[in-house]
């Protein structure tokens, strides 16, 4: 069934707008050190994901990625997200991604046996936008769960960026900011907030 709501949602993406004229690849890496409800002595996590962006009208782009929690709770583990998206805008220092994505949940918990995985279908949404004439800028992210299973993960992302480095092939950007993110599993459901950074290379 969910490969079905992945499939129906990218025909809904076909039907948008042309994308943005540019050809590029970007690296993304965020760490986050977070307050999780219930409390955990130690709360960490990490994630990188690649953009492949294209002028291709109606083909969407394709996006991969992966992130590890430790949090301390029944949510921690691995999980791996294939999406597909359009960037909708690209132009005066304003960016703006819209698309739908696959994720896959493998628990850490020994304990979880038989109920130590889980996969959702979801909504992703980014946006960013560059103060005129500055390498300084405004950043959020979006996901949400699109699914009502055995795993379902939202989180929400705003933050600052800022252009370090403009070279000749490419650009590196660091940002900072704050976020929230739930997760519900089969038997245990959590909340957490606090800090990230993030680090990013466009190609």
């Amino acid at each position: 069934m969910k490969f079905r709501l992945a499939a129906v949602g990218a025909a809904m993406f076909a039907a948008l707008p042309a994308q943005a004229d540019l050809l590029g690849l970007t690296l993304a890496s965020h760490i986050a050190q977070t307050n999780t409800d219930p409390k955990a002595s130690s709360a960490w996590q990490g994630d990188l994901e690649l953009r492949f962006k294209h002028p291709i009208p109606l083909i969407p782009n394709v996006a991969v990625g992966a992130n590890k929690r430790k949090q301390g709770d029944a949510a921690d583990g691995s999980s791996y997200q294939g999406e597909l998206y359009y960037n909708l805008f690209d132009t005066a220092g304003l960016y703006l991604d819209l698309g739908a994505g696959y994720e896959r949940w493998d628990s850490a918990n020994a304990a979880l046996a038989g109920s130590d995985t889980g996969e959702q279908v979801y909504a992703v949404g980014r946006v960013a936008w560059r103060f005129p004439g500055s390498g300084l800028g405004l950043e959020s992210d979006l996901k949400v769960s699109l699914t009502d299973e055995d795993y379902k993960a939202n989180r929400f992302r705003a933050g600052i960026n800022y252009e370090l480095f403009d070279l000749a092939v490419s650009t590196i950007d660091i940002s900072a900011g704050y976020q929230y993110e739930d997760i519900a599993t089969r038997s245990y459901s959590t909340s957490n907030n606090g800090a990230y950074l993030g680090l990013a290379v466009n190609f």
